[in-house]
């Protein structure tokens, strides 16, 4: 009889007594006391606008730097990525803006692979045309850090499918354009002006990768258009923002105010067009809060981070996790002996305790078990990066078996509504335990020889429940009927 496994529950990372499970906190703690940092990396070379910006001709070619944060002792092959890119409106900030280096330090903590990178500044700020060019060099460049580190990947550990991007303000406006502005035909026309600025992956460096990100935490940012976006973007984004920014508007508007800058679009209709798509997106916006409302100023902190720091830090690090872990999932078949049937996402270890005190690492395993009872069966999957199905997913199901009756004992009435009276007409004392479905006792006696004891179970879920007896004769196990 084929029972299908629809009831998932999570649970918290403390998982206790799974001695043969290789459980791990990586992604979700910071489980390595070190970390090394590699800096000054170049990552590719380009034309930068020249100071004072008015003329977009001037440019004079710039190394492209990124710092690569990497946690020390780390045996595994190769992990997900995260690239983050600072504020400062296109005109200012470094790689070592202090909430860049903070996420890079964190997360490279918890495993990542995590580089924070500069990318060309300029723009004439009282033109439209300069500051449309200023965020499409920043877009390459951001495309070319990817391509550096997918070209790296074995020196660095990388798993290639697994490359985000983290973006502040401007390096929001990075992030955004990086997955909906992806294909020539919708370059903006002043890219196309003296000096045409070339394709999307045709800056910085000629490694033959697609330098667009696998997911993407855009904190405070906006859109060129919302338009941009259609129903195949379906790369996961977070979105963080304040309902009052100034800065970068919430809705729709220029940056600063300044109506020398193009209107742009912020992330309430970023997260509105998403899902007016039908596709899925992550918000995180906060009434009444302005920009950087973590407490940085052009990514840095004037005095200690706030609270909103550990929020915006605690969803980044639980959208990551959710990006790349694999989805526990099975089914089983009952012909006397257990069979049960994987169907897990993007796993590639299996773990199972099948409640009894006996495991398998097989992907489809056969399990007998000795004695009739409730066990609770746990699937454990593993992917090729080392995350797990989030916090731990384990899926619960109870054993389909037979009744096997004591003659000694009898239910009465069944079915029931309000109170059932158990009897043993035995010799013997009965112990009796009631299990739902689940296999979660709800009640438990002990019952004398030639004697019964009462229960109400009018506040009883309606439904299945089983008896199981134990005597000195046997074990046995009826059903109760709740109505």
């Amino acid at each position: 009889m084929r029972q299908i496994i629809t009831l998932f529950i999570l649970v918290t990372l403390t998982v206790l007594g799974f001695a043969q499970i290789p459980y791990n906190e990586r992604y979700s703690s910071s489980v390595f006391d070190e970390i090394e940092v590699f800096q000054d990396i170049i990552y590719g070379n380009a034309p930068a606008l020249s100071f004072p910006y008015l003329n977009e001709n001037n440019t004079t070619p710039q190394d492209l730097l990124m710092d690569i944060y990497l946690p020390v002792g780390d045996t595994l092959n190769y992990r997900p990525a995260l690239v983050c890119i600072h504020s400062g409106a296109f005109v200012s900030g470094t790689r070592l803006a202090e909430d860049m280096v903070a996420f890079c330090d964190s997360m490279a903590h918890r495993g990542y692979v995590t580089a924070s990178i500069d990318y060309r500044l300029g723009m004439n700020i009282f033109s439209s045309e300069s500051s449309t060019r200023a965020v499409y060099r920043s877009v390459q460049d951001g495309r070319a850090a990817i391509r550096f580190l997918k070209e790296s990947a074995e020196l660095y550990g990388i798993d290639t499918n697994d490359i985000y991007i983290l973006g502040s303000s401007a390096g929001a406006y990075v992030g955004l354009h990086n997955l909906y502005m992806d294909t020539e035909n919708e370059r903006p026309p002043e890219t196309y002006m003296s000096p045409d600025l070339g394709c999307l992956d045709c800056s910085g460096n000629s490694y033959q990768h697609l330098g667009k990100a696998n997911g993407l935490i855009a904190l405070w940012g906006a859109l060129q258009d919302t338009s941009l976006i259609i129903s195949t973007d379906t790369i996961p984004v977070f979105l963080a923002h304040g309902t009052d920014d100034a800065t970068v508007p919430f809705g729709y508007g220029s940056a600063f105010g300044n109506n020398a800058f193009p209107p742009t679009y912020g992330s309430s209709l970023v997260a509105q067009q998403i899902e007016n798509l039908e596709n899925n997106v992550s918000k995180y916006f906060v009434f009444g809060e302005g920009h950087e409302f973590y407490g940085t100023n052009n990514g840095d902190w004037t005095g200690n981070p706030n609270s909103y720091w550990d929020t915006v830090f605690n969803k980044t690090e639980t959208f990551m996790y959710d990006i790349h872990m694999p989805v526990a999932g099975f089914y089983y078949e009952d012909y006397g002996s257990f069979e049960f049937f994987d169907e897990s996402i993007c796993a590639t270890s299996w773990y199972w305790d099948f409640g009894d005190g006996t495991y398998s690492t097989d992907q489809n395993p056969t399990h007998e078990y000795l004695d009739y009872d409730f066990y609770r069966v746990t699937q454990f999957v593993k992917s090729s990066t080392d995350s797990w199905d989030t916090t731990s997913v384990m899926v619960y199901f109870f054993l389909d078996i037979e009744e096997k009756n004591n003659e000694d004992f009898i239910i009465y009435p069944n079915p029931s509504h309000e109170k059932v009276t158990f009897m043993n007409k035995g010799e013997s004392k009965i112990y009796l335990t009631l299990k739902n479905t689940l296999g979660n006792v709800v009640y438990c006696t002990e019952i004398e020889g030639k004697s019964n004891t009462s229960l109400n179970v009018y506040n009883y879920i309606p439904g299945v429940y089983f008896a199981v007896t134990e005597s000195k004769k046997n074990k046995a196990i009826s059903k109760l009927i709740i109505n």
